[in-house]
This record gives structure tokens, C-alpha cells and sequence, in this order.
């Protein structure tokens, strides 16, 4: 037996030899595989080697059910492994990678004569050949080829059942939304209050309607530049008792006016599962439009014109928006305050607003993936 083993390694060396000095030794005669060890199919190659032993005949019908029993499994291609002549079959030990050159998986075994008369077994060996080790290897004891024949399905198939294959998730594909340029409506509500000059707590407030459009301009993953146009307006209602010749009369004045409010504000875009949160600051610019219209408790109704005597204000907020749809639904609240301070004609009243404003709205992006810089 040692003498034996010795001679097929002799061979083995010499086999490897030829390996280095490039000379080809046909295995496979098959189209070049897409990959390792895996066919067209996907399918894992496994080379199935010639069984040794003497006994020719069961030799030659196990061979040919191995191959099918290997391709009925499903997930395997197997291929038959020529061995060139003189070249021992391996059997307890794994195949040089030439001689199954290409396949991930190789099968080897073979017929031997039982204990008692009559009696053979049938040894297969599994061998995985990214690192030449074996699987696993069992036989099947038989006195009846016929018999035999009918287990060699199940012997190969407990064979292959014994691979755990390593299993590559392929990573998740982010479908987040990172667009260059996003364009947005909205509408909201707006509670302002109304503090006039030397006034310590507001002397009129009121709940009013603004909405508008937007565009944010993206800088990198964090930061983005965003330009909003929006409509709004304010109402001041002022009560209180005037001196009069018959008495205190009790007054009740309305100014009101619309105008446009443009900020410019820096927005952080933060990520917290399919939520982008937005915490932003900036400044804003008024515009009066048109004049102040006024309404008193008697009916008496005029117009009067206002400005602004510095237009920009201080605004800052949270913003969350969510995917739906083709775009993104998003919501937000804002604090603003005026640095200047409202003249209505020509300083009869003035004002300085303070803020709260909830809105609601829809964005789309445009230039997915896309980079500034």
C-alpha cells in the first residue's frame, strides 16, 4: 500500500511538472466558463473522476448514473475528467487542480470487494477545491448491482448536501433621492405678532395664509442653498377708547396688506430612515405690494401706503420631508423676526412682526446623482 501511494505521488510530481512547463493536459473540453468554477448557468462544476478498482463493468454503469444523479441535483454541472494514460486516479486524496482544471467541486472514488464473498462497497469522496479539502465521503455496501444502482442517487446526493455554501448579499440598493436642483410648492399658516416701538408685549397679533415656491440648489451630501418667493400678508386690528367731545369712544381699527417675503436660507439635510430632516437658517427680504387698506368699528374705510425701513429679518426652522410619489411630501416650522420696522402712513403706525409659521408642501428633483463641483 505505502509503496503504491508512493508510486502515485511520483506521478502527481511529474504531472505538475508538466503543469509549470505550460504543457497542456485536456480535462474539459468545454467553452470558456463566465467565471471560476461556475458555468453559463450559474451552475457550480463539479469534476467527476474515473472510479478506481478492477471491477470494469459496475465501474462503467456507477459512472454513468454519478453523472446523472450530479446534474439531477440541480445546482452542479459535472463534467467528466480525462486522466492521461499511466496517470493514477485519486481517490482518498484530493485531485491536482489540473487535472479537474476549472471545476470548483470534484468527485472520486471507487469499487472495492467486501469482506464476504459476493460482497462490494462503493466509496465516493467530495472534494472542494478552492483550498483542496474535503467535504465529506461515505460508501454504499452492496451485494446486488441492480440495488445499487437504485441508492447511488441518494448516496450522491447526501454527498452534496454536506456543501454550505457562503451566501453574498448583495447590498441593498439606495433608493433615496439625491437630486442637484429640487423645486417645491407650499402653503401654510402664520401666527404673528405685532409689537409697536417701546411696546415690552405685542399689541395686536393675528393668524394669516402665505404660500409660494422654492428651489434648493444642492452644495454635497449635507448642505444645501435654498431661495423661496412667497406670498403673504398681515392683519393689525388695534382697539381701544379715544377721547372725544361726548366722551371715551371705543375704537376698533383693521390695517391691512400683502407682500412678498424672499428667504435665503442654509439647510442641513440629515438622513433617519426613509426621513430627511432639515434644520435651516437664514435671512429674509420684505416687499411691500400695493397699500395698506384700513377699516374702522364706524365702516370708514381708506388706504394708506406703508414701508419697510430695514427689509430683511432673521428666520430659522426644522423641515422633514418623506418620498411619495414621483417627489417628496414635506412639512416644516419656522420662527422670523424683523430687523426693521413697518411704517403705515408715514409712521401713523409702526411695527415690528415676530413669527411662527407651519406649512405644507411638495418638491420634485431634477438632475438625479448630478454634482456642482
Amino acid at each position: 500500500m505505502t509503496g503504491t501511494r508512493g508510486f502515485f505521488f511520483l506521478r502527481a510530481g511529474l504531472l505538475a511538472v508538466l503543469c509549470v512547463l505550460r504543457v497542456s493536459v485536456p480535462v474539459f473540453a468545454q467553452a470558456p466558463e463566465n467565471s471560476w468554477g461556475v458555468d453559463y448557468q450559474g451552475k457550480a462544476i463539479t469534476a467527476v473522476l474515473p472510479l478506481t478498482g478492477e471491477e470494469t463493468e459496475m465501474i462503467r454503469r456507477f459512472h454513468e448514473v454519478i453523472m446523472e444523479s450530479v446534474a439531477a441535483l440541480g445546482k452542479y454541472s459535472p463534467r467528466e475528467a480525462t486522466i492521461p494514460a499511466g496517470m493514477g486516479i485519486p481517490t482518498d486524496l484530493p485531485p491536482l487542480s489540473g487535472m479537474v482544471s476549472g471545476a470548483r467541486y470534484a468527485l472520486t472514488g471507487g469499487v472495492y470487494p467486501g469482506d464476504r464473498a459476493g460482497e462490494y462497497f462503493l466509496q465516493l469522496w467530495l472534494w472542494d477545491m478552492d483550498g483542496s479539502t474535503m467535504i465529506y465521503t461515505d460508501d454504499l455496501v452492496y451485494d446486488d448491482i441492480d440495488e445499487a444502482m437504485e441508492s447511488v442517487p441518494g448516496l450522491v446526493e447526501w454527498l452534496f448536501s454536506h456543501i454550505h455554501e457562503r451566501v453574498i448579499e448583495a447590498p441593498p440598493v439606495d433608493t433615496w433621492p439625491d437630486p442637484l436642483f429640487i423645486l417645491g410648492v407650499r402653503a401654510g399658516l402664520s401666527q404673528r405678532w405685532y409689537v409697536k416701538p417701546n411696546e415690552r408685549s405685542p399689541g395686536a397679533e393675528a393668524l394669516n395664509l402665505e404660500g409660494g415656491v422654492s428651489g434648493a440648489l444642492r452644495l454635497n451630501s449635507l448642505f444645501s442653498v435654498q431661495l423661496e418667493i412667497l406670498l403673504t400678508g398681515d392683519t393689525l386690528v388695534y382697539r381701544g377708547l379715544d377721547d372725544s367731545p361726548s366722551g371715551p369712544v371705543l375704537k376698533n381699527r383693521r390695517y391691512t396688506n400683502l407682500s412678498l417675503e424672499i428667504p435665503v436660507l442654509c439647510r442641513m439635510n440629515f438622513r433617519v430612515g426613509e426621513i430627511r430632516l432639515s434644520p435651516l437658517a437664514g435671512f429674509y427680504a420684505t416687499v411691500p405690494l400695493g397699500k395698506t387698506d384700513f377699516r374702522d368699528k364706524d365702516g370708514t374705510k381708506d388706504s394708506f401706503s406703508w414701508s419697510v425701513s430695514n427689509p430683511l429679518g432673521f428666520i430659522a426652522g426644522l423641515e422633514g420631508a418623506a418620498p411619495c410619489g414621483p417627489g417628496m411630501v414635506f412639512a416644516g416650522l419656522r420662527y422670523g423676526v424683523d430687523f426693521g420696522e413697518m411704517s403705515i402712513n408715514s409712521g401713523e403706525r409702526k411695527y415690528r412682526r415676530h413669527m411662527v409659521s407651519l406649512y405644507l408642501g411638495y418638491e420634485f428633483g431634477f438632475f438625479e446623482g448630478k454634482k456642482l463641483f
